[in-house]
């Protein structure tokens, strides 16, 4: 698909498109079968796990409130998070942000001008999974980033 818009007058729909494009239209027959189990079949299994998800969640969200140039909001139901680039720095660019902070301090992170040019622009994903010892370290590289290059 190519949409011709040399004055820039389509971003919004171009990035919808491209969002729509990016997701999944249906879901596959072993993936069925597999939501029908989690759904009929005993979920107890799950507690325990959902509250270490929830200590990582709220792990991420203390960690990146205590660090200057960061905001973020705390996810209801993702296993990620979108946090906001405050630094007048970088609140520009994060794409920049992203590439630099992996060069200089070896984490990954996703620009979120990657997932919608217009709503993603001075964010970047991160997803809170690792475990607690992993996410302390990554935020410390971040939190020491920042502070290196103010």
């Amino acid at each position: 698909m190519a949409i011709h818009d040399p004055t820039g007058r389509m971003n919004l729909v171009r990035d919808g498109i491209e969002r729509m494009l990016r997701s999944r239209l249906c879901a596959s027959t072993p993936a069925q079968l597999g939501y029908l189990a989690g759904l009929t079949n005993d979920r107890t299994w799950m507690d325990a796990y959902k509250q270490k998800i929830i200590t990582q969640r709220d792990l991420c969200v203390e960690r990146i409130s205590a660090i200057d140039g960061l905001e973020v909001q705390s996810p209801g139901g993702a296993f990620y998070m979108f946090v906001k680039l405050t630094d007048k720095k970088w609140a520009q660019d994060d794409k920049q942000f992203v590439l630099e902070l992996l060069h200089q301090e070896h984490v990954l992170v996703v620009h979120g001008s990657g997932f919608s040019a217009e709503l993603g622009k001075g964010h970047f994903r991160i997803v809170y999974l690792p475990d607690v010892e992993l996410l302390n370290e990554a935020f410390d590289r971040i939190s020491r980033f920042l502070q290196n290059n103010r």
